[in-house]
């Protein structure tokens, strides 16, 4: 797993992020954001999208949502979030209104993410 600078740890607290815990160690019954690059972040009810707007920041090398956002001539943070999702590959979330893990398109994960997982939902395939 990859490490966060300090700056961008704070950054996603505040978003309402945890500190990543690695995917074979995480409780997947409780809203996340996983990202292979740094882990599992269990997420505030709500805020998963900030979460996940925050990672497809990082993976551009941008310091935050907005910021990717007006870049790259997007919506922040639905169409950040939604891209993370599909152009990210091991990125996977669970809201907290839904009961299935969501993922963005299947050859973004390996067969062990997907066995740790379990049944997941496609959202671009």
């Amino acid at each position: 797993m990859r490490s966060l600078t300090s700056q961008q740890l704070q950054t996603l607290k505040e978003a309402g992020a945890s500190e990543p815990e690695p995917l074979h160690l995480a409780d997947l019954s409780r809203p996340f954001v996983y990202d292979r690059a740094f882990g599992v972040f269990y997420c505030v009810p709500g805020r998963h999208r900030d979460t996940m707007s925050l990672l497809y920041a990082y993976a551009k090398g941008y310091e935050s949502g907005i910021d990717a956002a007006e870049a790259l001539g997007l919506d922040f943070p639905e169409e950040t979030a939604d891209r993370w999702l599909e152009e990210i590959p091991g990125t996977a979330f669970r809201s907290s209104v839904g009961d299935r893990v969501q993922v963005g398109k299947r050859a973004n994960l390996t067969r062990i993410e997907m066995r740790w997982l379990g049944e997941v939902e496609y959202l671009f395939d």
